[in-house]
């Protein structure tokens, strides 16, 4: 799932920002996702590096180099990341799954269990809920630490 975000907002751009439109911003996010799902961890890290020098406002980098760093087995470092972002559905989603891989499975489910009631019928609780059927099914294994 790649999360939304408003790369037009002026206010949000950081040192980096006026090399970057909107346009590139969105093609960078995109291609970072990209990378992590065929398992280019390293790369994905500082392509979102390079977003949150760009868009240090904007929850899109945070969130990608947080999905880096649990993809690349450092599940305390995404929930640092995560911790720092206002709690949207994206950050709490993507917060429970990485407290859930840190060992914390009694706050991850609880937040997980806040984003599927609290954003019903969008695809950020769907997710939400189909992380807590995956926990439910599987108590002691959970999703663990990826292996890449």
């Amino acid at each position: 799932m790649i999360p939304s975000f408003s790369p037009d907002r002026p206010d949000s751009a950081g040192p980096a920002g006026d090399l970057l439109d909107a346009q590139d911003v969105r093609l960078l996010v995109e291609t970072g996702f990209m990378a992590l799902m065929h398992g280019f961890v390293a790369s994905a890290g500082e392509i979102f590096d390079g977003v949150v020098a760009a868009r240090p406002a904007q929850e899109a980098g945070h969130l990608g180099r947080a999905m880096a760093c649990l993809h690349g087995g450092d599940a305390d470092g995404a929930v640092r990341i995560l911790r720092r972002l206002p709690p949207s559905d994206a950050a709490r989603l993507f917060l429970g799954l990485a407290l859930h891989r840190q060992g914390e499975a009694g706050e991850a489910r609880a937040i997980l269990s806040e984003v599927a009631a609290s954003a019903a019928g969008t695809p950020h609780a769907r997710s939400a809920d189909a992380i807590l059927a995956g926990l439910d099914a599987e108590p002691t294994r959970g999703l663990g630490p990826r292996r890449d």
